[in-house]
């Protein structure tokens, strides 16, 4: 007797409620968790038929743990299931005839998957189910997570089933946790069970429904107590005994080759024909352990506890290898090979371990050419283990690093890694330079520190080794090792090592020599000296497109043009290389290239002042860099709220993981550490700031990054006077006065621009003692600001070109610096920069009484001046660290000064000590 539904009235109405808010235009995620048998199918079923009693379309797709399974699976069973026509890439994908989209594509397919149900949903509402969630694929759960982040105001209403214990990823949505069968509910569901025995066996199932079903066909069919098993494999197994034998070997091979059970592959492996061995299952579907599902001819295994139950006393292996010799002669099907490959893998020693190896990687390089990288990479990881023994050296390293471009297709680093060291160690145990280069160019864009060292030994032990002739080899090496040296600060390698690339990439003509010794050419120059060059570079790389037709040629052509007219100043012409960069990425469909033109569109944006907008992509930025594992582009996104923060006076989140990263010792990470110190001195901590400040590298030291040197060396000259460091200032005045036609943008990567180079040369040259310099340099950095719209730079000029006028003090300079530093407030206060709007404030009111302290500002300012820190101070004066900081901004501002180092020596001269 089929049990009624019962128990899950509570779950029922909220399923439907969310079901009316999604018609209502506010869409939903709902994920039923629970056991496995706990009911979550059937619940999803009986809301599903709810929903389509009230004409609301359901879409129904499940996950299986079955080998060979394609990605996207749930997705396409689901979109199988729409009556109407699939746009043409959504067809494809539901047949199984097109290409997979590889993990650059996958956010192009998952806006395209989101925009059809939302569209779909337009009308009636839409509903679509998903069970099994804890078998499903990465790309299957991050399209889910797209839909609930990007359909929020469809009509629509998503439902997922899964295993708690199972799933490691976090699920989107709101989670319903079923729970178990009381024994009232048990009485309802299953009528003629008495109440006491209802008790014992929810007791002993722990309410689990498929559990107590099982349990009550088992007492139904006259087991006794102590025969009736607690487990459901016990319960199982008690009913499989009732069975003939025949029926019970194919159960047993059924349940091996998957859930859903493929009659003619479950008849070759069985030796008989598959109408004989779908009459020798009849048994198991009349006794419900198989289960015809409506509307398909095919079976299926009733739930997957019985199939792993049955799965516990089966010889997998065995019955895996002969499915395997079954598919070998279908290998050259396309859809046929990823399933052989499993099979022959899932052998082991029952197997041909040489030909599962083969099977493998023919699957895997399928699956490349599909890019479908994760699949390749599960295979190929498949045929290294089934390699071992089995394949001599040379090979094994083959199949390694085909493993690692794999991974690193996926955007798996630390997995792609570990297979280049395993490589690397049978290169360097062969004696064989070649390939030991041929490791070292896996992962040319990686910027992680440790593994840059590492890959630079491997580049300068192949380099020595092979024949020093002109090769495509040796010249690809040469960038790499240029690339190795960027993050190690060694100039005179970075130098050398690009120059020899690039002068034998052109003897040799050869596309992919010439890319990566032009983009090693275009690091080495990538300090403020080398703006112009690296223009003509991403010129030459946009000409070497036009030869390869390589898209990500054109991407990077544009995007050094775009960094190096940022730092040039021609903002106009730099936005336009951008532009041009939009349509490239659209057809990349990747997230990398989308991840460097996030951080253009953000440069543009911060520098513009529209901040809100500028901090909605940087979070994206941060989504997409730390999925793809890149750890240097997630710090880097991460730390831009640093910046933004300091602007804007808002949170930059929680810094802890700044703090304590290892990676912050590194000259790479110094204008992090600057912009973090600022942070803290506009805080109030003096202390903290002055042990950051302290931890930069020494104004123009070699060991700086030439693309970070700019940028940092203005940032410092701001936190130079406001330390009170005047040499560290007059230092920094130095090397930035050569650049002063500049802005202040990095040289490889233009992730912010700060203006024109003449503002940080103004504030030098008022903490040296030059005011009327320091008038020229802001009123320069005025003019260019405004010239290429960048409003906040051109509002921070102008209040720094009020102090300037201030601390000059000729005739007029009062009147004209009242003048800028009210135009400074309107400014900061129409772009939301609050700290900035606020000091601009107290310097007009300063301007104005003559810079007159109140008596609690000067009890203030003598504290500071006794070099107490802010949370001193507040207690001291028994006020708040955020009143106490509110002060200080108010004396720096009415007496003109920029740092707590000039109150000290204000406080000095008017004896107040």
């Amino acid at each position: 007797m089929e049990p009624r539904f019962a128990g899950r009235a509570a779950e029922l109405e909220e399923l439907v409620a969310r079901l009316d808010d999604a018609l209502d235009g506010r869409a939903g995620v709902v994920c039923l968790a629970g056991e496995p048998g706990i009911g979550k199918s059937r619940l999803a079923a009986e809301f599903a038929r709810l929903a389509s009693a009230r004409a609301v379309p359901v879409l129904a797709g499940g996950c299986s743990d079955a080998p060979g399974v394609p990605v996207y699976w749930p997705w396409r069973r689901a979109l199988r299931s729409w009556p109407g026509e699939l746009p043409a890439e959504l067809a494809a994908l539901a047949s199984g005839t097109g290409p997979v989209a590889r993990p650059e594509g996958r956010f192009a397919l998952a806006d395209a998957v989101t925009r059809f149900l939302a569209a779909a949903a337009a009308g009636t509402g839409l509903v679509v189910v998903l069970d099994d969630l804890q078998w499903a694929d990465a790309p299957s759960l991050e399209l889910l997570g797209h839909l609930a982040r990007d359909a929020a105001d469809a009509r629509l209403l998503v439902v997922g089933a899964y295993r708690p214990a199972e799933l490691t990823s976090r699920l989107p949505g709101t989670r319903l946790e079923l729970r178990g069968l009381t024994p009232d509910e048990v009485g309802t569901a299953l009528p003629g069970v008495p109440p006491e025995r209802a008790a014992a066996v929810v007791a002993r199932a722990e309410g689990n429904p498929f559990l107590v079903g099982e349990l009550v066909r088992a007492w139904r069919a006259g087991m006794p107590d102590d025969a009736v098993p607690s487990a459901v494999r016990d319960v199982v197994r008690a009913r499989l005994d009732h069975l003939p034998s025949g029926c019970r070997a194919r159960l047993s091979e059924a349940a091996v080759l998957g859930r859903e059970i493929d009659a003619d592959l479950l008849g070759a492996v069985a030796g008989v024909p598959a109408g004989r061995a779908l009459d020798d299952l009849a048994p198991a579907v009349a006794d419900g352990l198989l289960e015809r599902p409506v509307g398909r001819t095919g079976l299926r295994f009733a739930h997957d506890l019985v199939r792993e139950a049955v799965l516990v006393d089966v010889d997998a292996g065995r019955v895996h290898a002969r499915a395997a010799a079954a598919l070998a002669d279908r290998a050259g099907d396309p859809d046929v090979l990823p399933v052989l490959a499993a099979h022959a893998l899932a052998a082991g020693p029952h197997g041909d371990r040489a030909d599962a190896v083969g099977w493998a990687v023919r699957a895997a390089e399928l699956a490349t050419d599909r890019r479908a990288h994760e699949d390749a990479a599960r295979l190929y990881d498949g045929a290294v283990e089934a390699a071992r023994g089995v394949l001599g050296p040379d090979e094994r390293r083959t199949l390694l690093l085909a493993a690692a471009r794999a991974r690193a297709g996926g955007h798996d680093v630390p997995g792609a890694m570990a297979l280049c060291r395993a490589a690397a160690d049978l290169a360097r145990h062969a004696g064989d330079a070649a390939a030991l280069g041929e490791v070292a160019l896996v992962l040319p864009g990686v910027t992680e520190i440790d593994w840059l060292d590492l890959t630079r030994g491997w580049c300068t032990e192949a380099l020595a080794a092979l024949d020093p002739a002109d090769s495509v080899l040796r010249s690809r090496l040469l960038a790499q090792l240029a690339h190795t040296a960027v993050l190690a600060v060694d100039t005179e390698v970075l130098t050398r090592a690009s120059a020899e690339s690039l002068t034998m990439a052109e003897r040799l003509d050869d596309p992919a020599a010439l890319r990566e010794a032009l983009r090693a050419r275009q690091l080495a120059r990538s300090g403020a000296g080398g703006a112009a060059e690296r223009l003509v570079l991403g010129g030459r790389l946009l000409a070497v497109a036009q030869r390869s037709a390589d898209p990500v040629d054109v991407l990077w052509g544009h995007l050094w043009r775009f960094d190096a007219l940022m730092q040039l100043g021609r903002v106009t012409e730099a936005e336009a290389e951008l532009d041009r960069v939009d349509p490239v990425v659209a057809r990349l469909r990747s997230p990398l290239p989308r991840l460097h033109l996030l951080r253009g569109r953000f440069a543009l944006l911060f520098g513009r002042g529209r901040f809100a907008e500028a901090e909605r992509l940087n979070e994206e930025a941060v989504e997409l860099a730390g999925r793809a594992g890149d750890i240097g582009a997630f710090a880097t996104a991460k730390s831009i709220r640093i910046i933004v923060a300091r602007c804007t006076g808002g949170s930059a989140g929680d810094l802890t993981w700044f703090r304590q990263d290892p990676q912050t010792a590194s000259p790479f990470t110094a204008l992090a550490r600057a912009a973090y110190a600022r942070l803290a001195l506009d805080r109030g901590d003096a202390d903290d700031a002055r042990a950051w400040y302290a931890g930069l590298p020494e104004a123009g030291s070699p060991r700086i990054p030439p693309f970070v040197a700019l940028p940092l060396e203005a940032w410092r000259t701001e936190l130079a006077v406001d330390l009170g460091d005047t040499a560290t200032a007059a230092t920094c005045y130095r090397l930035l006065l050569p650049h002063a036609e500049l802005h202040v943008t990095g040289g490889a990567g233009a992730i912010t621009t700060h203006g024109s180079v003449h503002g940080p040369l103004g504030v030098a040259a008022l903490a040296t003692g030059r005011p009327d310099l320091a008038v020229r340099h802001q009123e320069a950095a005025v003019a260019e600001n405004d010239a290429t719209g960048l409003a906040p730079w051109a509002a921070q000029a102008r209040f720094r070109l009020a102090g300037a006028l201030r601390a000059r003090g000729r005739r007029g300079d009062t009147d004209t610096a009242l003048a800028a530093a009210r135009e400074a407030r309107t400014g900061a206060e129409r772009l939301g920069m609050v700290p900035l709007a606020q000091a601009a404030a107290d310097l007009a009111t300063g301007l104005c009484d003559g810079g007159v302290l109140s008596p609690r500002e000067t009890e203030i300012a003598r504290l500071v001046g006794a070099g107490l820190t802010n949370r001193q101070i507040a207690a001291q004066a028994h006020i708040s660290e955020r009143t106490v900081e509110t002060h200080v901004q108010h004396v720096l501002a009415k007496l003109g000064f920029t740092g707590r180092s000039q109150i000290a020596a204000w406080v000095a001269r008017q004896g107040l000590g």
